[in-house]
C-alpha cells in the first residue's frame, strides 16, 4: 500500500473517531428535532449559488480562450462533485476539465487560474484570522509572484525539460507542447484586466457564500457562529481536506469545522450538515449530470 493512501486512510479513521467521540446521542436527538428548516433551506440556496458563482468564474476565464457554453461548464462542475466522491480532489478537478470540452490545456489553465486566485484570497485572509507570521507572509508573497509573474515558473520548467530531452526527445517535445499551451492560456487570462477583476470578485463572493453557509447551518441548530469563527472553520476544513487527500474530504472537512467551532455535539452536527448541503448532496446531482454528459444527452 502506498504511503499516501495509508496516510489518507489513517486520517479518515482519526477524523471520524474524534468527531464520534464528541457526539452525545441524547444531545444529538434534541438538536436534530429543534432544527429550523428555514435556515436549512437558505443554506441549500447559498450552496447552489456558490456553485453557480464558481462555474461563472471558470466560464468567464475560459470563454476568452475558446468557445464554450455556461451549461456545459456547469455540467462539468457538477460532475466534478461526483468524481471527487471517489477520487482525490486534484484528480477530480483534472477529470472535470475533460468534460468541458475544447482544448484540454486551455480549460485546465482557466480552471487553475481561477482556483489560484481563490487560494491567494484564502491565504491572505488566513494571515488576518490566525495572525501573520514570517513564513505565512513569505508563502503569500510566493503565491502572488506565481500568479502574476508566470514567466519565472515557465522558464524553470523549460529548464527542467532539458534534462528530459536527453532521455527521450519525443517525450520532451510533447511535454514542451503541453507546457506552452498552459503558459499561453495562463498569460492570456492574466493579461485581461476585466477578466482578472471579475475572477477576483467572483472568488470573494464564492468564499462569502461558503463561509456564510457555516453561519446559517449553525443558526439552524441554535449554535451561534460569528464571521471570524466561520472563517476559521472554513480555512481549517480546506487545509485538513487538502492535506489528508481523502476523496471529497470526508471526515477531514468535518474535523476542521468541529475544531474551529469548539468540539461539541452541535458543532459536529453543523459540520456534517454543512458538508451534506455543500458537497455530498451535489455529488448525487453530479452523478446524473456526469452520466448524461458521457452518454451524449447533455
Amino acid at each position: 500500500m502506498k504511503k499516501k493512501t495509508l496516510f489518507s486512510i489513517l486520517a479518515l479513521i482519526f477524523s471520524i473517531a474524534y468527531i464520534a467521540h464528541t457526539i452525545k446521542v441524547d444531545e444529538l436527538g434534541e438538536a436534530i428535532s429543534t432544527a429550523d428548516p428555514k435556515f436549512l433551506l437558505l443554506s441549500f440556496v447559498m450552496a447552489f449559488s456558490a456553485i453557480l458563482v464558481s462555474t461563472l468564474r471558470w466560464y468567464v476565464i475560459l470563454r476568452k480562450l475558446q468557445d464554450t457554453s455556461f451549461k456545459k461548464t456547469l455540467t462539468a462542475v457538477l460532475s466534478g462533485f461526483y468524481m471527487m466522491a471517489f477520487l482525490p480532489p486534484s484528480f477530480g478537478h483534472v477529470a472535470k476539465v475533460k468534460l468541458v470540452g475544447g482544448d484540454y490545456f486551455k480549460a485546465l489553465s482557466a480552471l487553475a487560474f481561477g482556483i489560484a486566485i481563490e487560494v491567494l484570497i484564502i491565504a491572505g485572509i488566513s494571515l488576518l484570522v490566525f495572525g501573520a507570521t514570517a513564513w505565512g507572509i513569505l508563502l503569500l508573497g510566493l503565491l502572488l509572484v506565481l500568479l502574476l509573474y508566470e514567466t519565472g515558473p515557465y522558464k524553470l520548467l523549460q529548464w527542467g525539460l532539458c534534462s528530459v530531452r536527453w532521455i527521450s526527445p519525443r517525450l520532451a517535445e510533447k511535454f514542451e507542447s503541453w507546457l506552452e499551451r498552459v503558459y499561453s492560456a495562463w498569460k492570456h487570462s492574466k493579461r485581461d484586466p476585466a477578466t482578472f477583476l471579475i475572477s477576483l470578485l467572483l472568488s470573494l463572493l464564492a468564499l462569502l457564500l461558503q463561509v456564510g453557509g457555516i453561519i446559517t447551518v449553525g443558526r439552524a441548530f441554535g449554535l451561534p457562529v460569528g464571521p471570524v469563527e466561520a472563517l476559521k472553520a472554513f480555512i481549517l476544513s480546506t487545509i485538513f481536506a487538502s492535506v489528508s487527500g481523502i476523496p471529497s474530504g470526508v471526515g477531514a472537512n468535518e474535523l476542521g469545522i468541529t475544531l474551529a467551532l469548539g468540539s461539541s455535539t452541535k458543532s459536529a452536527l453543523v459540520a456534517f450538515t454543512y458538508k451534506f448541503i455543500y458537497q455530498y448532496f451535489w455529488s448525487s446531482v453530479g452523478a446524473v449530470e456526469f452520466y448524461r454528459a458521457v452518454g451524449g444527452r447533455s
